[in-house]
């Protein structure tokens, strides 16, 4: 199992969201078998940051996996519209 980590952030400073919501937008997005077994978020006013243990062996692929999850996320919710990794 690898941790892997991953900071987004809204383009504009107005669109914030709670760590919590956003802890569960991602496990809606983190289906079984993506290899995801935990995910911690910490969301502050101006970005949050996402940990996350992925179960492979290859530190590339759990970053790939991380950000898959992390694009899919952002691309189907219209809360996060505005947020990109970073």
């Amino acid at each position: 199992m690898i941790a892997t980590y991953i900071r987004i952030a809204p383009l504009t400073s107005t669109t914030a969201i709670g760590p919590a919501e956003l802890r569960d937008l991602l496990h809606v997005h983190a289906l079984a078998g993506s290899g995801v077994e935990h995910l911690r978020v910490r969301a502050g006013p101006d970005s949050a940051d996402i940990l996350a243990f992925v179960d492979t062996d290859d530190p590339t692929e759990a970053a790939d996996t991380l950000r898959h999850v992390v694009d899919k996320t952002i691309a189907s919710t219209a809360l996060l519209y505005s947020w990109r990794i970073i």
